[in-house]
């Protein structure tokens, strides 16, 4: 959960775009010209005009509005499309207004009259896919994870008990939802008209918007999550896109932001190789370019989205417990569980130290010289859903790269204030995250490490923030008395879910004008129903 978002605020505070993303630094265009070390390799030029604002760029806005729609006649919400396509920000538009954002606010030294903007995206379900006259060919093309939809795969994730789908808000727990309609405002006036402008035009359409989410970040600690974390930290870099900032690492962002293949996060660019060639400890040579349902898809990324309610003051009485029969202070504890203080300061780096969150040491470590998690546990949050340069079951620091995600959350719900009338307020995380394949990453991260207590190694433990692992859970802390910790509830309920695909702007118009199968290539077989999902996989023990 940690380490997903920073908003506009964040940015203003911490200096600029750089200092505020932290492991993000500023995206520009990388050409080969441009590459700063002859060993580096060339980048690949993306298209970022093509692309989705908030897939590579990232909003950063501090109110957002989720829209999920159901579509009624396919005619009408094709001609919805054709116009909502000429509205949707690029990542190309959106990285340039970061960048403007950013030196404006330098310059002039504050908020005042700093610019400002409203950005609109558009992804779609693989039932929206087929409402909107998509052929069964093309829909039969999608890998399994996005035509089952996120539901169908719950055991596959957790998701049972009070997680179970069943249990879920809104449609999410049995009704049909199409597609969602991505809001984000720099104020919430702005943000109110601008989703009421939408709402008219939806109806006018035959369209219904059956789950309206806000989100919105905490005025009290901009740039936290509920539980009192900094997120938005340890984003990866992309090849073509961030700028190298670390003189000691060509294939680096800033100081400990590894570049990934862009593949990874949109198709239709080079991925990762997991393996490294012999006597290399990373790989980075590019891989196949990404691929995944019709030759339309190019430039498309898969969206996955979370509703997340976090018990706030059952976490932080689990910290105080925990951290009074271990002995040492609340604050100490819960960075051993995050892997990180609240300010954002990483665990590895020794201490809540205002030196350590500068640009160029608050994600520059490793934990491959911490083998045996005696200074970060194994199982801590972010160790668990990032391991670095860790070896693991699976291979090391290549292999690991190969399931980077780029994410987008913001929290929902008013902030945790005991005895206040919101004291019992729904609250949470509206966790959203992009990649070139669901089942590889996102599902891979969730099953294989945050839920698996035998990962990394066999016994860690689960991660204490966002594991939903049904059976008893625990932590295991190296040194510790005791060295285990059993957690007894889950912080993190997840209450809606939804699999969608975010297409390119040329796709919009092409879905809208009904045109897709021109480029999709002939002979696909016609869809039939979706197969039932797969059980999940049995853990991997050393």
């Amino acid at each position: 959960m940690t380490d997903a978002f920073l908003s506009r605020r964040a940015i203003l505070r911490a200096g600029g775009l750089g200092a505020a993303l932290g492991t993000l630094g500023p995206f520009l265009p990388v050409t080969p010209d441009t590459a700063t070390a002859a060993d580096a390799p060339v980048d690949p030029v993306v298209d970022l005009a093509e692309i989705q604002g908030n897939v590579l760029a990232g909003f950063n806005k501090d109110h957002q509005r989720l829209l999920f729609l159901r579509f009624g006649d396919g005619a009408a919400a094709r001609t919805w499309l054709a116009a909502i396509a000429e509205q949707v920000a690029t990542s190309d538009e959106v990285l340039r207004f970061n960048r403007l954002f950013a030196d404006a606010r330098a310059r002039r030294g504050g908020e005042q009259s700093v610019p400002t903007s409203q950005w609109v995206n558009v992804a779609l379900t693989h039932e929206g896919l087929a409402r909107l006259g998509v052929g069964n060919g093309e829909l039969a093309s999608f890998p399994d994870a996005f035509r089952q939809g996120m539901a169908a795969r719950a055991r596959r994730l957790g998701d049972v008990d009070d997680s179970a789908p069943a249990r879920w808000v809104g449609p999410f727990a049995s009704g049909r939802v199409d597609g969602l309609l991505l809001l984000a405002a720099d104020d919430a006036t702005t943000l109110d008209r601008l989703a009421s402008g939408h709402a008219v035009a939806l109806q006018h359409h035959g369209m219904t918007v059956v789950f309206d989410q806000a989100g919105d970040t905490r005025s009290d600690q901009p740039g936290h999550e509920h539980f009192g974390f900094r997120d938005g930290i340890s984003q990866p870099g992309i090849r073509g896109v961030t700028t190298r900032q670390s003189p000691a690492d060509p294939n680096q962002g800033l100081p400990g932001q590894d570049l990934v293949w862009p593949g990874e996060f949109v198709l239709g660019y080079p991925r990762q190789i997991a393996q490294p060639e012999p006597g290399e400890d990373v790989n980075h040579r590019p891989g196949p370019l990404a691929r995944s349902g019709p030759a339309w898809t190019r430039n498309g990324s898969y969206l996955v989205f979370r509703r997340l309610r976090q018990d706030v003051p059952g976490f932080h009485a689990f910290v105080a417990a925990s951290a009074a029969a271990q002995g040492i202070s609340p604050d100490l504890m819960g960075a051993t569980f995050v892997g990180r203080f609240p300010s954002g300061a990483p665990l590895e780096s020794g201490g809540d130290d205002p030196a350590n969150l500068t640009d160029q040491r608050i994600n520059d470590f490793e934990f491959g010289d911490d083998p045996d998690g005696r200074r970060v546990p194994r199982a801590a949050h972010i160790r668990k859903v990032y391991p670095r340069d860790s070896r693991t079951r699976d291979g090391g620091e290549s292999e690991t790269q190969t399931h980077r995600l780029l994410r987008r959350g913001i929290p929902y719900g008013p902030s945790h204030v005991a005895g206040s009338t919101t004291a019992d307020a729904d609250r949470g995380l509206l966790f959203l995250c992009y990649q070139s394949s669901i089942e590889r990453q996102f599902e891979f991260v969730q099953s294989r490490w945050v839920n698996d207590p035998d990962f990394p190694r066999r016994g860690d433990g689960h991660d204490p923030l966002v594991s939903t692992a049904p059976a008893s859970r625990s932590f295991t802390l190296p040194g510790g008395r005791p060295d285990h910790i059993s957690l007894m509830q889950r912080f993190v309920t997840a209450t809606a879910g939804a699999y969608l695909f975010q297409p390119s702007l040329s796709a919009l118009r092409q879905l809208a004008a009904g045109t897709t199968a021109a480029i999709a290539g002939p002979g696909r077989p016609a869809a039939g129903p979706p197969p039932p999902p797969p059980p999940p996989p049995p853990p991997r023990r050393r």
